[in-house]
């Protein structure tokens, strides 16, 4: 496989090629614990030649950032890796979880099989079939997706003791201007005191309405804003736990699409966002020490909570380079830090110029559709490394023009190629509506 040098042979390489692995871990590991993803472009023009299998490493923590304009296959590739983690070994997928942050409401559609491309996955050695996800709502839209026969699995909640000030603050777009904030605050701090993260919206309420200290146009006010998020059905006395989301060897996505765009409930979408990749982000750190001492012990490598990989489309709504958002520095945490405990993520946008450098910058593994955007161009080729030769307008050009193509820049191994991702084995729920009946 190498040789004494510790050089990967020619002859294992022109197998498969292997992205996000440095070369010594593609000597010990080889392609064990790799998602199959794609193929090496290995000819120009509009019916270009494929050549060998491009397979992604998912056994380590990474940052990947997925880019390209509207309709050139990123979330349609962010579905071919999520198809691909349960095609792990199974000691490997049990120590791996996925969690799926669905900004459109498309991802369910991994339950389904293709169909009417069994032509084309028979040339890629595939077959369709239903991919077992997990497919979790908020609890007060999960009657609507009963209703429509949309197969879902149950509903999420958040546990409302969780959410601090600062937190209800983003959900209302409140400062500490506003006297509501000011009073929410107080109430807060006074039921955690009294009951710990015990409480729901009606001890909210009563405790607003027993405050002596607020006018009552305030506590009205405030009243009228908590008794909104009844309709939500998102806020529970014991709510969703951690440790339900991130099971090992399973894959859950969190549809947030009914909450995207809804008056009034803006920052719920952030919420949901920022309290997940916090509790992630603790639990992993606590339980990457558990890791560690069995090490110490001459033990496996295990702990009762797998490595996440947590996966968010439209990332630039919750990475934004401008503005603030209350998921912002969670996710910059993960992105600086999230290596050690064992958190990956990987960032999918059309629009690259309005997410936060950072996770631009910081990102291992690149792939990208077409784009022609300018100020999206530019804003990724800040990630320009010693070993590319060229600039991305030229390689955008020869990239052929049909869906799916994608130019990978990869960190680890220092390498750029430019791959045709792999066909979906189940139904795609990204195309383009018409007004075509079939």
């Amino acid at each position: 496989m190498a040789d004494p040098k510790g050089n990967v042979n020619v002859d294992f390489a022109s197998k498969n090629t292997v992205i996000g692995r440095t070369p010594g871990d593609l000597q010990k590991y080889g392609e064990e614990g790799t998602a199959y993803i794609g193929k090496v472009v290995m000819s120009s023009g509009e019916n270009p030649v494929l050549g060998r299998k491009v397979l992604m490493d998912v056994s380590k923590p990474h940052v990947i950032l997925v880019c390209g304009k509207r309709g050139q296959g990123k979330s349609y590739s962010m579905a071919t890796m999520i198809e691909e983690f349960t095609k792990l070994q199974p000691e490997i997928r049990r120590r791996v979880s996925v969690i799926v942050v669905d900004m459109v409401g498309i991802f369910w559609t991994l339950k389904v099989p293709s169909r009417g491309n069994e032509k084309e996955l028979l040339e890629w050695g595939l077959t369709a079939e239903s991919i077992p996800v997990r497919v979790l709502v908020p609890k007060g839209k999960l009657s609507f997706y009963k209703e429509k026969d949309i197969p879902v699995d149950g509903p999420l909640t958040i546990r409302t003791g969780e959410l601090d000030i600062t937190e209800w603050m983003a959900l209302f777009r409140y400062t500490w201007h506003d006297p509501e904030a000011i009073l929410l605050g107080r109430v807060l701090e006074d039921l955690k005191e009294k009951l710990g993260g015990r409480f729901g919206i009606e001890e909210i309420e009563m405790a607003i309405h027993q405050d002596n200290e607020a006018d009552n146009l305030t506590k009205q006010a405030l009243k009228n804003r908590i008794g909104m998020t009844r309709e939500w059905g998102l806020f529970d006395k014991e709510g969703t736990k951690i440790k339900e989301l991130a099971e090992p060897g399973k894959i859950t996505v969190i549809d947030v699409s009914a909450y995207r765009q809804a008056i009034g409930m803006e920052g719920t979408k952030d919420i949901i966002v920022a309290l997940l990749g916090k509790k992630l982000f603790e639990e992993r750190m606590l339980f990457r020490k558990e890791e560690e001492i069995r090490l110490m012990k001459g033990l496996g490598r295990e702990s009762s909570m797998p490595i996440v990989w947590l996966m968010i489309d439209e990332a630039h709504m919750f990475m934004p380079k401008d503005e603030p958002n209350i998921a912002l520095n969670v996710l910059l945490e993960w992105i600086r830090v999230g290596r050690q405990p064992g958190l990956s993520l990987v960032l999918a946008t059309q629009r690259p110029n309005k997410l936060h450098p950072d996770a631009i910058s910081q990102c291992d593994l690149f792939i990208s559709h077409r784009m022609t955007s300018q100020d999206d161009i530019m804003a990724v080729s800040q990630l320009r490394p010693s070993y590319m030769h060229g600039d991305f307008d030229k390689l955008y050009a020869e990239m052929p023009k049909g869906k799916g193509f994608a130019l990978i820049l990869d960190d680890n191994a220092e390498s750029i190629y430019t791959v045709k991702m792999r066909p979906r084995m189940s139904w795609d729920g990204g195309t383009t509506a018409n007004a075509f009946q079939k």
